[in-house]
């Protein structure tokens, strides 16, 4: 498929992000440099951040993305200081029944959370990480938890399990992705259509078990 013209895809980005309501574009510019999108402004919270950021990444022809958006939050809105919003994260992981919370540490330095402790598997990891992006005050969310899965799972059984994985699905060719295990570590190369696809890709290994961490440098063509 040849590559569309730089306006074209400017275009399309700048239409997502006026169909997404969750995200103000009026404070968003675009730009567009070959195949990298910079995305610079304003957003009302954290959360429209990440989705401004996904639907760029949404649109054909886009590989990489540099975001500079900042989070201005409504003089309306009264935000909680670094104390609550740690103390309402950790809320939060607690309450939330997909996850065990216990070990998970939550500290928050001038609206910037940092995620520490132990989880039982890779999921639950970036789980906790997309409840923390939900809370109020919130302009950033730093991920340092280890992943020590309760069932220990060789290198092998991983591989294969994700593999499998893979020819179950009904949009990933196993064909055009690696998959290669050490200690937990998952890394993924190849090359595939979209970024739908990736991130299917990404998400097959995300909830395998036993994974412990994944490095990700599957490219899209």
């Amino acid at each position: 498929m040849a590559a569309l013209p730089e306006e074209i895809i400017k275009q399309r980005i700048i239409d997502q992000l006026t169909w997404d309501d969750s995200v103000n574009a009026n404070d968003i510019t675009v730009k567009v440099l070959e195949s990298t999108v910079q995305l610079e402004g304003t957003v009302p919270n954290y959360t429209a951040k990440l989705a401004a950021e996904r639907n760029a990444l949404s649109v054909p022809g886009v590989l990489n993305l540099e975001s500079f958006l900042k989070v201005e939050f409504p003089p309306r809105y009264i935000l909680p200081n670094d104390a609550e919003i740690s103390k309402n994260i950790k809320n939060m992981l607690t309450n939330n029944s997909k996850i065990n919370a216990v070990n998970i540490d939550v500290t928050t330095s001038g609206g910037v959370v940092s995620l520490s402790g132990v989880a039982d598997s890779s999921w639950e990891k970036f789980e906790a990480e997309n409840i923390a992006n939900t809370a109020m005050g919130v302009i950033d969310v730093i991920n340092k938890i280890d992943v020590r899965p309760v069932k220990s799972v060789i290198d092998k059984e991983i591989q294969r399990d994700i593999e499998t994985a893979f020819e179950r699905s009904g949009i990933i060719d196993e064909k055009n992705v690696d998959v290669d295990v050490k200690n937990g570590v998952v890394h993924l190369t190849g090359v595939v259509a979209n970024r739908v696809i990736k991130n299917e890709v990404f998400t097959t290994a995300l909830y395998t078990t036993g994974v412990i961490d994944i490095i990700d440098e599957v490219t899209i063509a």
